[in-house]
């Protein structure tokens, strides 16, 4: 039975899933889980965003959370091709979110699961300490916490810490776990869930680019991003554009990928 819930990806909404948060439960960073796990109280909460496609719409949410008094995880992609880190914009932005008292962290996209090979898991604990640096150097602190684009199958409820990095995916941050993935929420819909706590720790993953301040679709969200990033854009960097877009979401969308 298919019980995905798409509706409301809206800030009201938003603002309402954080409201009942605060209410029913303690709030935490990604970075403090071992030590929420370690003193076993509950309900607690981690709220983390993996900012796959654009810092802007990090941004609105972040200030959202902000006004209501809430701190959030950030996993920021060092290498996005949608954002770059390398322009002061996305300093900037980086920046403002941990002055809000956001966490700052790692989101990953490896370039293939490194399986049983040894050798790649060292070229992977590279890639991610170079990536990780790179973004400690925006921020003048440490990077504490990582999340995968793409799970790795050793890493999918697998250590808490991977390369000395708190990881998103471990067994005890996947026990309970709500995602906002592909633009559904996949278990239903959280708000009934967030004001009957079933178990002592929560992670609650959300993906900005799926929300604004009207509902919209998966793809009418990807249409809206697309047509709003491209102005001015020539046919060749439409193109370049959507396939950047359907890539990073996993989503086909012929309309954007030729540049329409």
């Amino acid at each position: 039975m298919n019980n995905a819930w798409n509706e409301h990806f809206h800030y009201d909404y938003f603002r309402e899933l954080l409201t009942v948060a605060k209410d029913k439960f303690v709030l935490h960073l990604l970075k403090e889980a071992p030590l929420v796990l370690a003193a076993g109280a509950g309900p607690a909460l981690l709220l983390r965003h993996d900012v796959d496609v654009s810092l802007k719409r990090a941004y609105a949410m972040a200030e959202i959370e902000h006004r209501l008094g809430v701190a959030a995880t950030y996993m920021v992609l060092a290498d996005s091709p949608l954002y770059r880190l390398a322009t002061p914009e996305s300093r900037g932005i980086i920046r403002d979110l941990q002055a809000m008292g956001h966490e700052v962290a790692l989101h990953f996209a490896a370039p293939a699961d490194p399986g049983e090979d040894e050798g790649r898991w060292q070229e992977l604990e590279s890639r991610v300490l170079g990536a990780k640096a790179l973004l400690e150097d925006i921020l003048q602190a440490e990077v504490a916490s990582i999340s995968f684009h793409k799970p790795i199958t050793r890493l999918l409820r697998g250590p808490l810490k991977i390369f000395n990095l708190v990881n998103a995916y471990s067994r005890e941050l996947m026990d309970w776990y709500l995602s906002d993935s592909r633009g559904r929420w996949r278990e239903g819909e959280p708000l009934p869930k967030l004001r009957q706590p079933a178990k002592p720790l929560l992670q609650l993953l959300i993906h900005p680019i799926w929300w604004g301040e009207t509902h919209l679709g998966a793809m009418e969200r990807m249409e809206d991003f697309f047509h709003s990033e491209s102005r001015g854009y020539s046919t060749a960097e439409r193109k370049i554009l959507g396939r950047e877009l359907t890539d990073t979401l996993g989503i086909p969308h012929a309309g954007l990928t030729s540049g329409c």
